[in-house]
């Protein structure tokens, strides 16, 4: 059985998409892939990044059964990127409760999905759950969107009328004729009645709006929804 060694990454090649490594204490290039392997035998969804160090079964020029000894800290300007973007948010009243140190190893890594988002979530008014159900099988989507409208209108509340693509809204007593129904792009239902809304928030002076986003609107100021899209917490709604 062939001695297990211990590696210093010394470089990335992206193109490729492989790691060289250094035996530590030794000197020679040696290469694996970008994702080390964890316990279970399956693949990291971070990647391997410069100053990392690993063990793993040199075989030739290449070393397999890769896995960390120690991972390198993040860039510091990233860190202070994460930093200053926590900052901003929780001064727009949202708190983050992921260490700016974690939020920067997830990006420099390349990770899966986002744990900003995952922290964000639970204090963000999101029109659609997606992840609890689709929209047209979701029985509380009016009750969550009149909950979080009527914060900021009050009296506001919004009923579905049976049977027809329609909406029955207080106060004015308004029936919003809602869009063409379709499984795909559940958005089009309900855009007349977020229209409306959005409409008599105008004329209340709220400061909020349901903003567009991809597959979703989120209740929140422009100015909030430019920070989370430009920085990748939200993804931006495609133009038509």
């Amino acid at each position: 059985m062939r001695p297990t060694e211990t590696f210093v990454v010394e470089d990335i090649n992206e193109a490729h998409g492989f790691a060289r490594l250094r035996v530590e204490g030794g000197s020679g290039l040696f290469h694996c892939g970008l994702f080390p392997e964890q316990g279970d035998g399956e693949l990291s969804p971070l990647r391997l990044q410069l100053g990392d160090r690993v063990r793993g079964v040199r075989r030739g020029q290449t070393v397999s059964q890769v896995q960390w000894v120690s991972r390198a800290a993040p860039p510091e300007v990233l860190v202070r990127r994460m930093e200053e973007l926590s900052r901003q948010l929780e001064a727009r009243g949202l708190r983050v409760a992921v260490a700016p140190e974690s939020l920067a190893d997830h990006q420099w890594r390349e990770g899966p999905g986002s744990p900003l988002l995952e922290a964000l979530q639970p204090q963000l008014r999101l029109f659609f759950a997606w992840d609890e159900a689709h929209p047209f099988e979701d029985e509380r989507l009016l009750d969550r969107v009149e909950q979080a409208t009527a914060e900021h209108l009050p009296g506001f509340s919004v009923l579905p009328v049976p049977g027809v693509a329609r909406f029955r809204v207080e106060p004015g007593s308004h029936v919003i004729v809602g869009g063409e129904p379709d499984w795909e792009e559940p958005a089009r239902l309900f855009e007349p009645l977020v229209e409306h809304i959005n409409q008599e928030l105008g004329r209340a002076q709220a400061l909020v709006r349901w903003m567009p986003v991809r597959d979703n609107w989120v209740l929140a100021t422009q100015e909030l929804v430019d920070l989370l899209v430009s920085n990748g917490v939200l993804q931006g709604r495609a133009s038509a």
